[in-house]
């Protein structure tokens, strides 16, 4: 395994870090959340007092992100929730892009961090095999408290590991399984075996959470290999695989028919009553909140306000679930551009960057893994509030990251 420079400070940090968000469960992240924060501020103040930081006209799409996030907390009824939101949301975020991002980033660190990253994915998706066994998780069983866990543990198993839910788990091992494909692709034997396993327990597990959101995340990073390979050939052979397993998973007892087309997209999935009346309600706050929003976590603060059926709906409900809708209603017009504005800023950057690494195919097959983990989050964010998930949340700014060290140096 590769010696890392005093210069590769900023890949240990990621490893640290990613270590963090794989291994601790989400009341873990909450506990420490202030203490989190603090250090990844200290850290940074002091790179800033050394001036090993440069900012560039090139980072205004996150500057104008943080300014277009703030506007919301004017129009939040509870000022204070919606300002502590948006410091949860824009410390990491900046933190980690100016703490890993940057020139000091070599093709062996990237090779550790790779390594790292499938080997902790490994574990985790290990967690989740033991789980579907066993039917038994000690995390939970005798430690840490879990809301969801009688409900998943209970008749047909579908695994949490670390990640508290299994939607969450299923979005972690959309962003993890590139780095896994990425060794696979690898010359060196032990790298490739480690590849292979974390690519066959990330699907395998990837599935028995029946996520729909990680499912489609799956689906959309492989067709869009097949894309960036010019392979449409093989794009199309799998595609229609796809089609045959929604057309062929429905009439499935559940959980296996949440791939199927009902569950999918039709009533019960994309196209259900629940899903629609969300969108009619961000509509109705947009009517009234155009600009700005109704401040961050307030959906669910004023849900009946916004809420025209007559049906008591659960806490846990009182949400858009999703969060392309969440960001709409919350941070309005201003913050929802401001973000899919900072997202094609960076994809657009990656892909005229793979244009350069072509005469390097190591690391052009690397940015090609951290853009097929970025979009899998992508269209996964349309399943939950993905950026309300600490550990998912940080695992998008370690992908952001990755792409400054890209675009920066390579």
């Amino acid at each position: 395994m590769p010696v890392l420079k005093r210069d590769n400070y900023k890949i240990i940090f990621l490893i640290f870090l990613f270590i963090w968000i794989s291994l601790f469960p989400l009341p873990i992240h909450f506990k420490y959340n202030s203490i989190f924060k603090l250090i990844i501020l200290l850290f940074l103040f002091s790179l800033l007092f050394s001036k090993k930081i440069i900012f560039k006209i090139s980072d205004f799409p996150l500057w104008f992100l943080l300014l277009a996030w703030s506007i919301n907390i004017f129009s939040a009824s509870e000022k204070l929730l919606a300002f502590k939101t948006y410091l949860d949301l824009v410390i990491p975020l900046v933190c980690i892009y100016y703490l890993t991002g940057g020139n000091s980033s070599t093709e062996k660190s990237l090779y550790l961090l790779a390594k790292v990253i499938s080997v902790v994915s490994i574990i985790v998706a290990l967690g989740g095999i033991f789980e579907v066994l066993f039917a038994y998780n000690p995390l939970y069983e005798k430690w840490i408290d879990n809301y969801f866990y009688k409900r998943y543990i209970t008749g047909f198993v579908r695994p949490m590991s670390t990640q508290f839910n299994p939607a969450p788990l299923g979005t972690y091992l959309v962003g993890s399984l590139p780095f896994s494909f990425f060794l696979f692709k690898c010359q060196k034997r032990f790298s490739r075996f480690i590849g292979i396993i974390g690519i066959i327990l990330g699907t395998v597990v990837l599935i028995l959470t029946f996520s729909r959101g990680a499912f489609l995340g799956l689906v959309s990073m492989i067709t869009t290999y097949f894309l960036i390979r010019k392979r449409y050939k093989s794009m199309l052979i799998f595609l229609m695989i796809i089609v045959i397993i929604i057309l062929g998973t429905v009439n499935l007892p559940y959980p296996l028919n949440r791939f199927g087309m009902n569950l999918l997209i039709g009533q019960g999935g994309i196209a259900s009553s629940f899903r629609m009346e969300r969108i009619f309600m961000t509509i109705r706050i947009l009517t009234r909140y155009f600009l700005t929003g109704i401040g961050f976590q307030h959906f669910r603060i004023r849900f009946y306000e916004f809420y025209q059926l007559k049906y008591n709906v659960p806490y846990e409900y009182m949400i858009a679930d999703n969060m392309y809708l969440t960001l709409l209603a919350e941070t309005g017009i201003i913050g929802f551009l401001a973000f899919f504005i900072f997202i094609f800023s960076i994809l657009k950057r990656g892909i005229l960057k793979l244009a350069i690494l072509k005469d390097n195919p190591n690391m052009h097959f690397y940015l090609t893994m951290v853009i097929l983990s970025l979009i899998g989050f992508l269209v996964n964010m349309a399943g939950y509030e993905l950026f309300y998930w600490p550990n998912q949340y940080l695992h998008f700014c370690i992908l952001v990251s990755l792409y400054k060290n890209f675009c920066c140096f390579f």
